[in-house]
Parts: C-alpha cells; sequence; structure tokens
C-alpha cells in the first residue's frame, strides 16, 4: 500500500533558532494538531480550547489568551504524523515565544521589516505567518516577536525573517467578545 503523505522538501519551510538555550535545556511544548490545519516549521501556532495545536495565535477572551509558540517539524513531517508503515506519536513539537530566543523562520508576510518591528501572527490565507504589528502593543494583536536583524537569505537561497520572540497578549477591550466567539467556534 502507497504512503498517502508528502513531506515537504527541508528547505521548503524552515525554523532555526539562532541563539537561545540549548536543545537540552529549551522551553518547548508537545501536542496534537488539529487534522485539518496546515501548519508548517516554523509558523505561528498556538492551543485550542481541547489542547491541540492550530495555526496563528488568536487574541482568545478575558484571562484566556493563547500562548504562541513555533512548530519545530510541519505537520506532514514523518516525526509529526504517521504515513502506512510509519510509527510516529502523532504529535509536534514548538518553541514557546515567551522570550529567551532569536530565530529564523521562512514562513512570513512579505514587507519590509526593520530592526524593532513588532510581530504578530497573520490570518485568513496567511495563517501561521508572522507580520509587522499594525497596533500598539497591548492593543487588538498578540505580539509575537520583535525583529532583530530583518530578512535575509539562508543557505538554500529562502528568505528568512530573523526575530526575537516574545509575547504581549492582545488587550482586554470590547473586541475580546467577537473575538472569543470567532476563537472558540473556528478552534
Amino acid at each position: 500500500m502507497p504512503g498517502t503523505l508528502t513531506p515537504a522538501q527541508m528547505f521548503d519551510h524552515s525554523l532555526v533558532v539562532v541563539k537561545g538555550p540549548s536543545l537540552m535545556n529549551r522551553l518547548d511544548f508537545h501536542a496534537a494538531p488539529v487534522s485539518t490545519e496546515t501548519i508548517n516549521q516554523g509558523s505561528v501556532c498556538s492551543l485550542n480550547s481541547a489542547g491541540n495545536l492550530v495555526a496563528g495565535c488568536s487574541t482568545g477572551a478575558i484571562m484566556n489568551r493563547p500562548m504562541p509558540m513555533f512548530a519545530i517539524q510541519s505537520i506532514n513531517d514523518f516525526d509529526a504524523n504517521s504515513d502506512v508503515g510509519n510509527f510516529s506519536g502523532g504529535v509536534m513539537s514548538a518553541v514557546v515565544a515567551t522570550g529567551g530566543f532569536e530565530i529564523e523562520t521562512t514562513e512570513f508576510v512579505a514587507g519590509t521589516y526593520r530592526p524593532n518591528d513588532l510581530l504578530t501572527a497573520a490570518t485568513g490565507a496567511n495563517a501561521g505567518n508572522v507580520r509587522r504589528c499594525t497596533v500598539s502593543p497591548y492593543g487588538a494583536e498578540v505580539v509575537v516577536g520583535c525583529v532583530s536583524t530583518g530578512i535575509s537569505s539562508n543557505e538554500y537561497s529562502k528568505s528568512v525573517l530573523r526575530f526575537w520572540t516574545m509575547f504581549l497578549p492582545a488587550s482586554a477591550h470590547s473586541a475580546d467578545s467577537s473575538s472569543s466567539e470567532s476563537s472558540s467556534s473556528s478552534i
């Protein structure tokens, strides 16, 4: 019986922890992804109310703010998803965005990124990618990082964005009720 998964090439989507704690000591998290999600290595992801990984990071609700993380592997990588004749744990791993890391990712919305620009999780067709924030910190967007050196090319000639991970939750404002309703129905 032929396999059903087609993993991406290792250079298509990438996450590189440039600086921060060693592999043995870094803060990461393991959870099963929602099977209908597209989560690539380097994507922003978070937990839904059932404890599964989903692409992006919603604003959440008052006193329940999703923690942004960055996927260490893609959802269809063989170490994250089982295929015919393959045994895996059915879980993905992600670096938690509480700071202490400088990372490079291929998963970002094209644009201009300057040092110190704050980053958030994109939505819609770009869900899972990072983009520049458009509102002040503690506003209507979750801050997931701060640009360190910006865009460059990696060893595979792919554009990568380098930044420090961080977490500033969205504020408690009138959008919370609509955000929590859409979050709970969509995840």
